[in-house]
């Protein structure tokens, strides 16, 4: 061992000497107490603000699996009896087209058959006419026939009698002449004889001519008349044969129509059976893409389901207030980031809180609750959104109140705000709500100004199953509203779900057609209304506390719901509100389907506001 190294040793040994008898301790050693109790006060430090957040994250939990629970319940509820609808209304529509195509189908068969029939008959009716006629014609001409050959026959037998006749005559006439000529012999001599004979001479030449001409006509009319009757004799036969040749090629063409005719309605009753076969595969494929939708459908449910179970009420509220959230989370990590806690940086924390539209009384609040045990010690952001969760349940909690019905029949709910604050919509989705619960509701189209409020709320009648009451454009809203709460009584509805226009509160006039509303609801029910109920956009931010402190002279607004929290970052105007006016909380909007608008919870809004629940996780 060198000099050196006994040396230190030496001093070592000295110093420890020192230090056990008179108790002195080395910088080193007070710099590592000083850190170890730092370090345990630190850990107390931790550990309460772990505590805090702790009961914050289970008071915040806690509200939002009851919330979880009466949702999820409604939830599948309600989306069972959306596919059972979307199911109906698809069955109904097919079993429509089904039934018009089967009604039609019976029709146009119907009207062939009858069409059928008819020409059948009249083709029938014309052929036994024709069958008539013709046979009319047939004896006609037979009996024309027959009687003119009876009278060639007549004719030839009378011109016979006559010949005969005229033979007759001529031999007496000749016989006579020879009885002259007798005479002329004996009594030639005679002149009277020779003058007879003269005559009786011409006289037979002239017989003689007479006889020999009518013979000669005779024989021409005999064969006149002949050929006269063998020409209508070969006539009738003719015509007979053209007759037989006829009726043989009509039966004929009447055998090859009834072919045809029983070949068309065979190819005919096969097209109808291939498109009776075609119609019931469409069907059975309309079906079956049906059920496979259907299918997908029931898939994407309810994995839209669980998402929704996993995520929990707390998590749908988080992510709908995740724009006012996550600027105010980072302005707070910018500026307290392990920062010392004076007076500097309690009036930057104030400025901050107020420009997020936390309102005065709760920033000085959150300040305060910091200073009481944090003050000049350092910060960090976590104890800020503790004391802010804290501040904001406080103000938050003895106003958390849902819609509770009184009883009252018809219950009358008034729905006001601003121009586009989501009024309509949020009746919409109150109402969908109420008849899913059975309840019979109505709802008045009290915007007369807006043809397009009228069409919206009519679609949402449609949605809900509820009847909408309206007046044309422009009418008195007033007189509308009388006469919609006279047909609720007497329709015996449950729930009358008056919608308003939009009025900017600075509007005088329409604030006092508000007003007059009020006063002539109460005329029918001087308990009315019963629900006042201001609808806020969130989006407006400090400006929602003028709308509040207006409409709240002017209809006496009995609770609040906050819409389109999810399109700004403007929340914590809610809080501005609440401490402003104490008015109860019914609903928030987080976004533009029916389930997004929720039930108020206080300390699920609380820690999803402050950035708390971005910490929260449920081990339950």
């Amino acid at each position: 061992m060198s000099a050196e190294d006994n040396k230190d040793e030496k001093k070592k040994k000295k110093v420890g000497f020192f230090k056990r008898a008179f108790g002195f301790k080395s910088k080193e050693e007070k710099l590592a107490e000083a850190a170890a109790l730092k370090a345990e006060q630190q850990a107390e430090v931790d550990a309460q603000m772990a505590e805090r957040m702790a009961a914050i994250n289970a008071a915040a939990l806690k509200a939002a699996r009851e919330q979880d629970e009466a949702h999820l319940n409604e939830a599948e509820k309600a989306r069972i009896e959306e596919q059972e609808r979307k199911q109906a209304e698809t069955q109904a529509k097919e079993d429509t087209k089904t039934a018009k195509r089967l009604v039609e189908e019976k029709r146009e068969r119907e009207e062939t058959a009858k069409r059928k029939a008819e020409e059948d008959a009249a083709r029938a009716k014309e052929e036994a006419e024709e069958a008539k006629r013709l046979a009319a014609e047939k004896r006609d001409r037979e009996k024309a026939e027959a009687e003119e050959i009876t009278r060639l026959k007549a004719a030839e037998e009378k011109a016979a009698k006559e010949a005969a006749k005229q033979a007759k005559q001529a031999s007496e006439k000749l016989a006579k002449l020879e009885k002259l000529e007798k005479l002329e012999k004996e009594g030639a001599k005679l002149a009277k004889a020779k003058e007879v004979a003269k005559e009786i001479a011409e006289e037979t030449a002239k017989l003689r001519a007479e006889a020999k001409a009518a013979k000669i006509a005779q024989a021409e009319e005999a064969a006149r008349l002949k050929a006269e009757r063998e020409q209508v004799e070969r006539a009738a036969a003719k015509r007979r044969e053209t007759e037989k040749l006829a009726a043989k090629q009509a039966a004929a063409e009447k055998a090859e129509a009834e072919r045809l005719s029983a070949e068309q309605a065979t190819r005919d009753e096969a097209k109808r059976e291939e498109l009776k076969a075609q119609l019931i595969k469409e069907q059975a494929e309309r079906e079956e893409k049906a059920r496979q939708e259907r299918k997908v459908w029931e898939a994407e449910q309810a994995e839209l389901l669980k998402t929704e179970r996993e995520q929990g009420f707390l998590g749908r509220i988080s992510k709908g207030l995740s724009k006012s959230t996550t600027q105010m989370s980072d302005n707070i990590s910018a500026v307290f980031n392990k920062r010392k806690l004076d007076a500097e940086a309690l009036e930057d924390l104030e400025d901050l809180l107020i420009a997020a539209d936390f309102g005065v009384g709760p920033a000085t609040r959150t300040a305060e609750l910091l200073a009481k045990d944090r003050f000049d010690k350092q910060v960090t952001d976590t104890e800020i959104k503790i004391a802010l969760a804290d501040v904001i349940a406080e103000v938050l909690t003895p106003l958390e109140k849902p819609i509770i019905l009184t009883g009252a029949k018809p219950e009358i709910m008034l729905f006001v705000g601003v121009n586009g604050s989501g009024k309509t919509t949020t009746l919409g989705k109150i109402a969908k709500r109420y008849t899913d619960e059975g309840k019979k509701v109505m709802m008045a189209a009290g915007d007369t100004f807006r043809a397009a409020a009228v069409e919206q709320l009519q679609i949402w009648g449609e949605r809900a199953g509820a009847p909408v009451v309206s007046a044309p454009l422009g009418a008195d809203a007033s007189g509308l509203v009388y006469d919609a709460i006279s047909r609720a009584k007497a329709e015996d509805v449950d729930i009358l779900m008056i919608d308003t226009a939009g009025r900017l509160q600075n509007r005088t006039e329409l604030m006092d057609e508000l007003a007059k509303i009020v006063r002539v609801i109460k005329k029918q029910d001087d308990t009315a209304p019963h629900h006042s109920i201001l609808v806020l956009d969130a989006t407006v931010g400090q400006n929602a506390l003028l709308q509040t402190e207006a409409f709240q002279k002017t209809a006496g607004i009995t609770g609040l719901i906050m819409t389109k929290l999810d399109g700004t970052a403007k929340g914590g105007v809610l809080v501005a509100l609440a401490d402003k006016f104490k008015l109860p909380i019914h609903a928030i909007g987080i976004g533009e389907r029916i389930e997004d608008l929720e039930n108020f919870s206080a300390p699920v809004f609380a820690a999803a506001l402050s950035g708390i629940a971005d910490a929260v996780v449920d081990v339950s």
